[in-house]
């Protein structure tokens, strides 16, 4: 019954789980190197104070590196969102036009299911694989912090997992929203290579809003247009809330292009 989906999770399961664990990775080499970090922070501090830099890096130019929370939060958000681009960019747009590469997309739809269901389940390959991050992430936060307060006991070196574990739907949101974007592109595209380019304009063109947005009140309102600017991670973490407005509008953003993905390559004439 869910055929599509188990030999998708089959053939990617190298890359769906290196990728999450290669991030996960960075969290304890942050917490061995931590301490050192901690005596250089006011350097870093008065770096990060600078408009520029706090434009550049949005809410993460306003983290207090000097605590392991806020060097955690700095670090690995700031990371996760390079993993964030390149998966949505470069893994999504390839679910079906990798098909279409290798000349096997007959053969994948003479199952006899409809198309949108072999699409379907093709992305809830993908969206379970991300799921892999929020909890490779957690784990090894909390083996990390543990490491970190046994050598510090002197310091309060604390996590706030409740705001952690909203941050973490929030990023698997993005995942899925993005996500859904760039294979409304693949669809609409149905070749590796524009569908690359125009995933990444789309979602780099929201990146950049977001971006552009938090640099003077007189744009502020262009992030609006960019789902980067919702569920944000380290907005979360920093107000320790679950912002179910911005949830609703990233989950209504990703069911959207989802849908509209699903119609289109149910219903057009496939050439190739």
């Amino acid at each position: 019954m869910v055929h599509i989906f188990l030999n998708y999770l089959k053939k990617k399961w190298k890359g769906g789980i290196i990728a999450p664990i290669s991030l996960g990775l960075f969290i304890p080499l942050i917490a061995v190197i931590w301490p050192e970090m901690r005596k250089a922070s006011e350097v870093f501090t008065t770096i990060l104070e600078s408009p520029i830099y706090q434009a550049m890096l949005g809410e993460l130019g306003l983290i207090d590196i000097s605590q392991w929370s806020g060097a955690f939060q700095m670090y690995i958000f700031l990371i996760l969102e390079y993993f964030l681009l390149f998966t949505t960019i470069f893994v999504t747009t390839k679910i079906i036009t990798s098909e279409i590469d290798k000349k096997t997309l007959d053969v994948m739809l003479s199952y006899p299911i409809p198309r949108w269901r072999f699409l379907l389940e093709k992305f809830g390959g993908y969206l379970f694989y991300c799921l892999l991050y929020p909890l490779v992430i957690m784990l090894f936060t909390f083996a990390s912090t543990k490491y970190v307060q046994y050598n510090n006991a002197h310091l309060n070196v604390e996590i706030d997992y409740i705001a952690l574990t909203y941050a973490l739907i929030g990023t698997w949101m993005l995942f899925f929203s993005l996500g859904a974007l760039a294979l409304l592109c693949s669809v609409i595209l149905l070749d590796s290579r524009k569908a690359v380019v125009g995933s990444a304009a789309v979602i780099f063109g929201m990146y950049l809003l977001n971006r552009i947005g938090g640099m003077t009140e007189s744009v502020e309102f262009i992030k609006y247009f960019s789902v980067f600017n919702y569920m944000d991670p380290n907005s979360i973490m920093s107000s320790g809330t679950f912002p179910v407005g911005d949830f609703f509008i990233l989950l209504g953003v990703g069911l959207a292009a989802l849908v509209v993905a699903l119609i289109i390559f149910q219903k057009r004439e496939l050439k190739y």
